[in-house]
């Protein structure tokens, strides 16, 4: 048989976990690895993946015991869980070889000890991830050249996650990687790995500039699995709190009948809350309270292990996680996920799905329950759209100059400022030629490399500050975080207990012990300053879309201090802070609501922002929380759509020829809501901001038609920036309207989908 052809001991770690024959894809890309070509991996979760690339890289080691391997990860549970499969797939290996397999993590959580010592004396195999591969295996280079003088083998596993902002950062960090790489002599093996991703070989090539042979598993591979998508039926003015208790209450009921289930939350403080209430009411279920737990970044390493092992092994029967168990981690014999809204994305859910039904010999069942707004509501009314949807084709913007102007400095420091042609074969055109052009006439000084602290590859700040109870870490927390969360008076939940937010120290929160039945909601708001248009397209006299650079104030005003036995708002502090950050928008600005006729009145502007924030995730690939709206009323009346982290994809550049498709796609689902007026279903945003009142569905219907409208019919004029001007559309594509050509030339300028062309040109 196949199996005939490894040594005994990965036959006999097979047959351990009573594996007797390989899947044909897991064979395809063994014999691809083994050949040594690049290699992406696509197949559905539960698949055997992990195998696909451990089994060749245990056979690398063994062939060439001075050889090493690097495994990146996109989350620190992966890691360990992953060093755990490989672990085992070595185990039986006896002697000499055995010891040229070791292994070892190598991320935040390790001490500096260790540090110091894996750096001198590397084992076979290190386990990190993104920042790490940028703070060490980059910005200390020279500590790591017996690592990577030696290295064979790179593997990006659930490379899915690399989407968006953070996968375009990680794009160019593995092109600076490579290229360092390169100029050592070194030119390592790349395998990469997906189970959800519609692109892989495409997105493979995006990411590391190598082209890869794409490894398909050919049939559909899933396992039993029970869908149940449920439209909560709950008032609206007590839905969020009778929501967390019914979401509580269905973990329970399935432990109780004998399930391990697994809740996949919406934010840090609805897992930590709903954890409290689900142990508050176990009693009454016969379930002992021990056995529930919450989990989330921001724990200490040695409890996050606990929690993953002891889910592993049964002592924890339901656990409320955020995101950070959903890509990758075999968690064993789980028998429910229960979706608590949904996720950014189908490709986040279908991940979050996979992490049940793994054993393949047991019903595994998946309860998805449907927050109060359009697109929960949607997929709750439409499972047939969600389990036939294909997956999510993955786009990053690997041309994007802001975050490409922040790697410069590394880039420079690691591969000096000679611009070869090798290095451009690394980089790729995009980034090697912006590099060359930042670099004209500059020397780079070796004395001074830049702080490799300063870059978030994930977005935001990269500052994280510790939580102290009582003179003790217990924590830490990021800045996005502690805006948004742990303000000073805040009641901050952690590992299942109350804590209020006492003092910021420097780098430190400060906690105290909080009354169990207390929580905090905070007054956020949003303003934008400062729009500078790079493109946009007038129609008529007094409309235009536009797309450019936004400065978005987020405003903090205060907190309500919550009694959660009653509702009654007990303590009530106004205070007022603002965060800017530089973002990438799409704005449709309005210099005379006259051109609206009988539907004039500007506060309606606020219904066609929510119906932009609706329709976009339906349009434009993207995640719904890469993008927040806005509404500004003074003149010009304006919308704003805008990405959420600096730089952006191209998601609001998108938006500039989409907006029309947008707008289309969120009155279809609008109209096809029940309610007469308006609901958090369809138009109602979960908050108001200040100054506004909730927007009616028929005049926001009246006003989105409108626009649709003057889109359709009007002449229009697109901005020069170099001249300030508007230049008509038929001058850039030298065709008159009309003309058979047009609507080609047009689709040629705009990059616009055809079937979205009538948005461009007529």
């Amino acid at each position: 048989t196949y199996l005939d052809r490894f040594p005994s001991s990965i036959r006999k770690a097979l047959a351990t976990n009573g594996i007797e024959a390989l899947y044909s894809h897991q064979a395809a890309a063994i014999d691809r690895i083994l050949a040594g070509e690049d290699v992406v991996l696509e197949a559905p979760t539960a698949s055997g993946k992990t195998l696909c690339f451990n089994i060749p890289l245990v056979l690398s080691l063994l062939d060439d015991p001075q050889s090493h391997a690097l495994m990146v990860h996109p989350m620190k549970a992966l890691s360990n869980d992953q060093r755990r499969q490989f672990e085992e797939l070595a185990e039986p290996t006896e002697g000499a070889a055995r010891r040229r397999l070791e292994s070892w993590i190598f991320d935040g959580d390790l001490d500096p000890e260790h540090r110091k010592l894996l750096k001198a004396h590397p084992p076979a195999v290190l386990f990190t991830n993104p920042e790490m591969l940028h703070q060490s295996f980059l910005g200390w280079q020279d500590q790591w050249l017996k690592f990577l003088s030696r290295l064979k083998l790179v593997i990006l596993d659930e490379i899915h996650e690399y989407r968006g902002y953070f996968g375009t950062n990680v794009a160019l960090l593995l092109r600076r990687f490579l290229a360092r790489l390169g100029q050592l002599g070194v030119r390592p093996q790349v395998v990469l790995a997906t189970a959800t991703c519609g692109n892989a070989e495409e997105h493979a090539y995006r990411l590391t500039g190598r082209r890869c042979t794409l490894v398909r598993a050919v049939t559909a591979m899933r396992p039993e699995r029970h869908f149940a998508f449920i439209n909560p039926d709950i008032p609206d003015f007590r839905f969020h709190e009778i929501y967390r208790l019914r979401i509580a209450r269905a973990a329970l009921a399935c432990v109780a009948n004998g399930l391990s289930t697994l809740i996949f939350c919406p934010s840090r403080k609805f897992a930590e809350e709903a954890a409290i209430r689900a142990r508050r009411d176990a009693d009454e279920y016969g379930i002992d309270p021990e056995t529930i737990a919450p989990y989330r970044s921001g724990y200490e390493a040695d409890l996050r292990r606990e929690i993953e092992d002891g889910l592993r092994a049964g002592r924890y029967k339901a656990v409320f996680s955020t995101n950070a168990l959903e890509i990758g981690v075999d968690i064993g014999r789980l028998d429910v996920c229960i979706l608590a809204g949904f996720p950014d994305s189908v490709l986040s859910a279908w991940q979050r799905i996979g992490r049940v039904g793994r054993s393949w010999d047991r019903k595994a069942y998946v309860l998805f329950y449907a927050f109060n707004n359009p697109f929960d509501r949607f997929f709750a009314s439409n499972i047939d759209a969600f389990l036939d949807k294909p997956l999510d084709e993955i786009l990053i913007g690997v041309d994007n100059e802001e975050l490409m102007a922040r790697h410069v400095p590394y880039l420079v420091h690691e591969c000096g400022a000679e611009f070869t042609p090798e290095l451009a074969e690394h980089l790729g055109r995009p980034f090697f030629d912006f590099a060359r052009k930042a670099m004209d006439g500059k020397k780079p000084v070796k004395a001074h490399g830049p702080s490799y602290q300063r870059l978030s590859i994930r977005g935001g700040s990269s500052t994280t500050y510790r939580l102290v109870y009582k003179g003790k870490e217990i924590g830490d927390i990021s800045d996005a975080h502690l805006f948004r969360e742990a303000y000073v008076g805040a009641i901050y939940n952690h590992f299942g207990k109350a804590y209020r937010v006492t003092a910021h120290a420097a780098g430190e929160v400060q906690l105290e012990d909080a009354e169990p039945h207390l929580r905090t909601e905070g007054i956020f708001w949003t303003v934008t300053h400062g729009a500078e248009i790079i493109s946009g397209i007038r129609y008529a006299e007094n409309l235009a879309a536009c797309y450019g650079r936004l400065t978005v104030f987020e405003n903090f005003g205060g907190f309500r201090l919550i009694d959660t036995r009653s509702g009654e708002v007990i303590d009530e502090q106004r205070v007022q802070f603002a965060r800017p950050s530089n973002v990438r928008g799409f704005w449709l600005e309005l210099a005379d609501s006259s051109i609206l006729g009988d539907r004039s009145d500007v506060r309606n502007l606020f219904g066609l922002e929510q119906l932009l924030r609706i329709g976009a995730p339906f349009v434009v690939p993207c995640d719904r929380h890469d993008l927040g709206t806005l509404t500004s009323l003074r003149p010009p009346a304006t919308v704003y759509l805008y990405e959420t982290v600096p730089g952006g994809i191209g998601v609001a550049e998108k938006l500039l020829e989409m907006w029309p498709s947008v707008i289309e796609t969120a009155i279809g689902i609008a109209e096809s809501c029940s309610c007469q007026h308006g609901c958090p279903s369809c138009l109602v945003p979960p908050r108001l901001p200040p100054g506004f009142t909730e927007p009616r569905k028929e005049p926001a219907l009246a006003i989105a038609c409108r626009f649709l409208e003057i889109a359709s019919t009007s002449e229009r004029e697109r901005f020069d920036p170099p001249t300030h001007t508007g230049v008509p559309l038929e001058e850039l594509t030298g065709c008159p309207r009309g003309s058979p050509l047009s609507d080609q030339f047009h689709r040629m300028v705009c990059g616009v989908n055809p079937q979205m062309s009538w948005a461009v040109s007529r």
